[in-house]
């Protein structure tokens, strides 16, 4: 794998990567989500603020969720 690509590329590709495991997303779906205040409440920090929701953990989960969710749908693919 090159460096090509970008950010979301990668997201997406990784997101399809972990599409089978069901419970780690789920569980990051769970747990990254947007406080009151715009940040992640599942990426706090001792030493900075945590990043703006949706953070890089949540876009994954997101990615993995659509991936399963299409390989689900397709009754032509078998998980």
């Amino acid at each position: 794998m090159g460096t090509e690509g970008t950010s979301r590329d990668r997201i997406t590709e990784a997101g399809a990567v972990i599409a089978g495991w069901t419970r780690l997303w789920s569980q990051l779906l769970v747990l990254h989500v947007a406080g009151p205040d715009g940040r992640c409440r599942g990426c706090p920090s001792p030493v900075s603020a945590a990043p703006r929701w949706p953070c890089r953990l949540a876009e994954l989960a997101a990615a993995a969720q659509a991936a399963h969710r299409a390989t689900s749908r397709d009754p032509g693919v078998t998980p």
